[in-house]
């Protein structure tokens, strides 16, 4: 696993790279307390020598640089610093895979940059919702209060409430939740960073009326083939969100992780690599004729 530097126009994005194959993947993590190594550590050791994957820190996580992004800055922001990573790293075409915010970012930077997104793998994704469980009340608590930045640090002290999130929202299998996964994530949850960067997604994710981004009405415009990955008991972007919007994909379909919520990617990460792979090789077939 090589680590590199990568410059953008918005800050500097720390890259996680893993092989040297045509196939070019670029992984993007999700919000609050993740970062490209506590979702995808488990994951990117398992694509063969035909890949070169790519799993960098979004801006304001891990070990890249933090800007003050949010509003309506947030997702073109991260659109363009993606756009810009992918000039510096030679990849012209790659396939793309985000989870929950990350999934918002990868479905707006294909709708804009549709020519090299060869597939697209929206993993528990953002960006299909129309609006937030108890929208007035939740927009109310985003936007008028700190207490996202309460609840990190209550999390970044107890290691029970951690489980408790865990179990809650992002792991459908009690077994799954290791000792180590908690110690992860409480130490991420003690990053000064972490609340901070929570507050910053849920503020630029929802107005009064609606959340943001909604790709709903644009979905059409993705050509390329668009595999949702999503877990069946997933409380935080229900599943039947995904199966209302995967026609409007002309090359789209779901797969369902049975049993799981919002983090399949760490509950079952040998599945996750498993439809990426079967996902891509097809398409290469089909590319070769």
């Amino acid at each position: 696993m090589e680590e590199l530097k990568v410059h953008t126009s918005y800050g500097n994005i720390n890259v996680y790279k893993r092989g040297t194959g045509e196939k070019i993947l670029f992984l993007l993590h999700g919000s609050g307390t993740d970062s490209a190594m506590l979702s995808w550590w488990g994951m990117i050791k398992n694509f063969t020598r035909e890949y070169t994957v790519y799993a960098p820190d979004l801006l304001g996580y891990g070990k890249s640089d933090k800007p003050d992004i949010r509003g309506e800055n947030f997702y073109p922001v991260h659109i363009q610093a993606l756009n810009e990573m992918a000039d510096q790293l030679g990849a012209e075409e790659f396939y793309l895979a985000g989870l929950s915010m990350g999934g918002a970012v990868a479905i707006g930077y294909a709708l804009k940059y549709p020519s090299r997104v060869k597939a697209l793998f929206p993993i528990d994704s953002w960006g299909l919702t129309l609006t937030l469980p108890f929208h007035p009340l939740s927009y109310w608590f985003i936007q008028k209060t700190n207490l996202t930045l309460w609840q990190y640090k209550l999390l970044g002290k107890s290691k029970w409430l951690v489980q408790y999130m865990l179990q809650e929202y992002l792991i459908g299998s009690k077994r799954k939740i290791t000792n180590k996964m908690l110690g992860e994530v409480q130490k991420a949850c003690q990053e000064e960073s972490c609340g901070k960067a929570m507050q910053d997604f849920q503020r630029s994710s929802c107005d009064k009326k609606r959340a943001i981004p909604c790709y709903v009405q644009e979905l059409h415009k993705l050509k390329m083939p668009v595999i949702f990955i999503h877990g069946e008991k997933d409380p935080l972007v229900p599943v039947n969100d995904i199966f209302k919007v995967v026609n409007l994909c002309p090359n789209g379909k779901v797969h369902v992780m049975r049993g799981c919520k919002h983090w399949p990617v760490r509950e079952r990460p040998e599945e996750v690599t498993m439809i990426i792979l079967e996902n891509t090789d097809e398409r290469q077939a089909e590319e070769n004729g």
